[in-house]
């Protein structure tokens, strides 16, 4: 009975881990197709970075590309996380070390990414990377807290 709640619970981790990779995907994949609403319209709306529209037309080409080259490096990022989760759900002998790799990746991006937004005084945006964290660390911890052989 205990070790079948747990179960259930790994399961829905695991099933709520992969909608948010899916999202982050999603977003990421628009900054790449859609750059000019990501740097005219959304970021100007999260206050992220300067006002597109005090931005010369280079400086907003030039932010189109960065948000195209970061988008594509974000969804490259989840499509390796979604394999590392399938790999830990079909072999249950990694799964602890894909726990890790997974933890570890989105520890590093939130430091780094949190760090230089602070020290780039962007508070908007090392406040907006707090939900993304908690969304990708929290489904890791429940599974690794709820881990039985399946």
């Amino acid at each position: 009975p205990v070790e079948a709640a747990a179960v259930v619970r790994y399961r829905r981790a695991h099933a709520f881990l992969r909608v948010v990779i899916y999202l982050v995907t999603v977003y990421g994949t628009g900054m790449v197709v859609a750059g000019r609403t990501f740097a005219v319209t959304l970021f100007d709306v999260l206050n992220f970075g300067p006002n597109a529209k005090s931005i010369a037309d280079d400086g907003v080409t030039y932010s189109i590309f960065c948000f195209g080259v970061l988008g594509a490096v974000i969804v490259g990022w989840m499509q390796l996380l979604l394999c590392v989760l399938d790999m830990a759900k079909r072999s249950s002998s990694c799964r602890v070390e894909a726990r890790r790799a997974m933890m570890s990746s989105a520890v590093v991006w939130f430091a780094l990414d949190t760090g230089f937004s602070l020290v780039t005084e962007e508070i908007e945006h090392a406040i907006f990377n707090l939900p993304f964290f908690g969304l990708l660390i929290g489904p890791l911890y429940v599974m690794s807290v709820n881990d039985v052989r399946i």
